[in-house]
């Protein structure tokens, strides 16, 4: 619900009488009047006057896709050659004599287009060029413009659903096998260039205002990967023409996520960045590029608190190494264990000792940590104490207790939260628990595995969706597919 205090009030700013200026004119919105025209006598010759308003709209909705394939397709091949030779940023090329044929698929369908194949002068057996797709930028046999968007749509859903949804807004998609090969190659390439890509990203997006403090962290979640049985082979009962695929068997690996969330005075998130990667992921380049972002906060805002708030796993300390690496010597990054992990081993506890909580030692048990920094000190000595006092061995509430001791022993100085909580400082890693369950909503879906390829791609992919910063991203990779072709003299 929006906080009263926030909403604006009616008309505050307008004279009274005044009336609200429209957002654009009818003018502004208008088109070349013979074009509309022309639209409605094509429509009514394709549905009649009777047709229903949504059948109309259908109708112009198929005509403006047909003009505008014919109008991408004539585009296309406006950027042909047959030249003998081209120069392709600099290096020269010559015309193979073979003819060659390749096809290119848009919104709106597929094109096949008719062009020569080059090589590079001198360079014996080297690879081909088309100079139509360095010209267009064509990415896994798209044009730029279908691949930006199947790119953008697979974050969300796998080959079938993204065949399906293309399908339904009325655009014209490959077949479902040519999206699952091609959006994983698409994947692979921008899972390699990603640390590089958000370099970009940052360049093309302003800092949010009113920065007042920075959390980031580190975190891991199960992934179902479908991977190869060593040295085995498939036998069949019959004669086969193809080669035996391999066996597979199933496992659950740890994949890798992270986060850098900004936050303003009053401890409210105003944006969150992502990352993700596969298990074999080292976790210090996952660690270096969350913190690339915690030093572009600071590098704008300086003075902000940081904080790095994460589980106690021994592995997560590669976020703490990467801040050391990336931070400016005067700041100092705030090191805490994550608030409710710890609250998770203390309601353990009480959950052994009390099922039933009737003394609500859980809420005091919070209450304390967030209002005095020294109450894990208190609780500690509460607990061994309690300890003492258990009878038997080896019980459900004598192992509770010591887990809590033990995830405390040596970390206590990371759960000191009370001065941050009253500073509106961050406490908590909900940002990169929140990405854990983000990713897992795509990648964890009934029945699904993963080869590394496709699983790296698609977190890459998904994170730049979820940072909104797909398109600036995309920018930078586009324009790594675009090359300038001149003919020869």
């Amino acid at each position: 619900m929006a906080d009263p205090k926030k909403l604006k009030k009616p008309n505050a700013a307008r004279p009274a009488g005044a009336k609200k200026k429209p957002a654009a004119t009818a003018e502004k919105r208008r088109v070349d009047p013979e074009m509309l025209e022309l639209l409605k006598r094509k429509r009514l010759e394709r549905v009649g006057p009777n047709a229903t308003f949504e059948q109309k709209n259908d109708a112009m909705f198929e005509i403006m896709r047909d003009l505008l394939w014919e109008a991408e397709d004539e585009l296309l091949r406006g950027e042909r050659t047959d030249a003998d030779e081209i120069d392709v940023d600099g290096k020269k090329f010559r015309r193979l004599d073979q003819p060659s044929s390749a096809t290119y698929f848009g919104r709106f369908g597929s094109h096949q287009v008719e062009e020569p194949l080059y090589r590079e002068v001198g360079v014996h057996n080297g690879p081909t060029v088309k100079p139509v797709e360095l010209r267009v930028g064509v990415v896994e046999h798209m044009l730029p413009d279908m691949a930006r968007i199947v790119g953008a749509l697979s974050a969300e859903r796998g080959s079938r659903g993204l065949e399906r949804t293309l399908r339904t807004v009325g655009y014209a998609p490959p077949s479902r096998a040519f999206l699952a090969d091609h959006v994983t190659a698409l994947g692979v390439e921008i899972a390699a260039a990603a640390a590089e890509l958000e370099v970009a990203a940052r360049a093309a997006t302003a800092v949010p205002e009113g920065v007042a403090s920075v959390s980031c962290g580190l975190d891991r979640m199960s992934v179902r990967m479908s991977e190869p049985v060593d040295g085995s082979t498939c036998t069949r009962t019959e004669p086969y023409e193809r080669d035996a695929p391999a066996m597979k068997e199933y496992h659950w690996r740890k994949a890798w996520v992270g986060s850098a969330s900004a936050f303003d005075a009053e401890g409210n998130e105003l944006a969150t960045w992502r990352v993700a990667a596969d298990a074999a992921t080292d976790p210090a380049q996952l660690a270096e590029r969350v913190a690339a972002d915690v030093a572009w906060l600071v590098g704008e805002h300086p003075g902000i608190a940081v904080h790095c708030v994460q589980d106690a796993a021994p592995e997560l300390r590669a976020m703490v190494e990467a801040l050391d690496n990336a931070l400016p010597a005067d700041v100092e990054a705030v090191e805490l264990i994550d608030f409710e992990h710890l609250m998770g081993y203390l309601d353990d506890v009480v959950d052994a000792l009390d099922p039933r909580d009737s003394h609500n030692m859980k809420g005091w048990y919070r209450g304390e940590l967030l209002r005095d920094d020294d109450a894990i000190d208190r609780i500690c000595r509460n607990l061994r104490a309690q300890a003492k006092r258990l009878p038997g061995r080896n019980t459900k509430s004598r192992r509770a207790i010591a887990a809590a001791l033990r995830y405390a022993r040596g970390r206590k100085d990371k759960m000191r939260y009370a001065s941050h909580y009253g500073a509106n400082l961050p406490i908590g890693s909900g940002a990169t628990e929140s990405t854990c369950w983000q990713m897992q909503q795509r990648v964890k879906l009934p029945g699904q595995s993963w080869e590394p390829d496709g699983l790296r791609g698609t977190l890459a992919i998904r994170a730049l969706v979820l940072s909104e910063r797909w398109e600036s991203a995309w920018n930078h990779y586009a324009a790594g597919h675009r090359a300038e072709v001149t003919i020869s003299p």
